[in-house]
């Protein structure tokens, strides 16, 4: 497996299914909260059938596929944060009413790289990826949240030049928001355009 050899491309709507997967497999728990449900198949259903549409923030349309020798290694769902408050909800339940997304800022919902690949920087060719959306977007800033129970994140994002500039509860768990300013120079990553 040579991740030299790693492409990041947009992701179409017949990416729904290995998308999907991937990202419940990294949060199963954001699924189930931002549907309502409390059976992850389900949950998975609902967001492979709407991943095709536009006004979900987890439409393909915001979505990058990293594969590596042919194979999805990673994905990267970020959004920009000026359409939050235009994403349709697709949750049975009452979700917080709390804002992720600043309107400079490009969100990163998810970002996920299966086992296999993990530790071999494919995550920075991910963040590359979102560099690239925030500048066609003319955004100057990356945000995320991270898992307070989850410092290892932290500290890896920490290592690609994000800072912490909060806190926020959802669904009773407290996560630290980070931000970074967009690098104004890419890593050589090889992005296919549509």
């Amino acid at each position: 497996m040579n991740v030299n050899l790693a492409t990041v491309r947009p992701a179409t709507p017949a990416d729904a299914v290995d998308v999907i997967d991937l990202i419940s497999f990294a949060d199963e728990n954001a699924l189930l909260y931002l549907t309502g449900q409390s059976d992850l198949q389900h949950a998975k259903q609902i967001y492979r059938q709407d991943f095709a549409r536009d006004d979900v923030y987890f439409s393909y349309l915001f979505t990058q596929v990293c594969f590596v020798d042919g194979n999805l290694a990673g994905c990267i769902l970020a959004f920009p944060g000026f359409l939050e408050s235009t994403f349709m909800t697709q949750s049975t339940r009452p979700l917080d009413d709390v804002r992720e997304a600043e309107d400079d800022e490009l969100y990163i919902d998810s970002l996920a790289i299966y086992p296999a690949f993990r530790g071999q920087k494919l995550s920075r060719h991910l963040i590359d990826a979102a560099d690239f959306l925030a500048k066609k977007y003319q955004l100057n800033k990356l945000s995320l949240l991270v898992d307070d129970a989850k410092p290892h994140l932290e500290r890896m994002y920490e290592g690609y030049g994000f800072e912490t500039v909060g806190t926020l509860t959802l669904d009773g768990v407290k996560h630290k928001k980070m931000t970074r300013v967009i690098n104004p120079m890419l890593s050589g990553l090889r992005i296919e355009q549509p």
